[in-house]
């Protein structure tokens, strides 16, 4: 039987409970992209890695990762960020993840460690989209 990947039950968990204890709002610049983001990523040894990531207007983030079908363990991240509007790109002050986001209508896409678009089959893979707005 072959077995169809879909975003967790856990994602309407986290969203529900991020968007209730962490607010999101604030910023005139970065309002646009505060918000939450939800998607499955690759993963070289599982289906995928399911994300949940938040970003307020204030320059902060709360990120959540949970491999899917290999642990109920989530990995949770904080700490801040900053917005280029010029190029539209987010940078996490982090050395524990993938620190850039490049910025789109209703999603983020994950681009690389030097900040390029990470291409190949599974490229376009790499996409949160954005389920929730302050």
């Amino acid at each position: 039987m072959k077995k169809s990947i879909s975003i967790p039950v856990l994602f309407l968990v986290l969203v529900g409970i991020c968007s209730s204890v962490w607010a999101v709002g604030g910023k005139e610049k970065q309002e646009d992209l505060s918000g939450i983001y939800i998607g499955v990523i690759p993963a070289a040894d599982c289906p995928g890695i399911a994300v949940v990531a938040i970003f307020n207007a204030e320059g902060e983030y709360k990120i959540t990762y949970q491999y899917i079908d290999r642990s109920v363990e989530i990995l949770t991240y904080t700490g801040s960020y900053t917005y280029d509007g010029k190029t539209e790109t987010i940078t996490l002050n982090s050395k524990d993840l993938p620190p850039y986001y490049k910025v789109n209508k209703k999603s983020l896409t994950q681009l690389d460690m030097e900040g390029n678009r990470i291409t190949g089959k599974l490229g376009d893979l790499y996409r949160l989209r954005k389920v929730k707005t302050p």
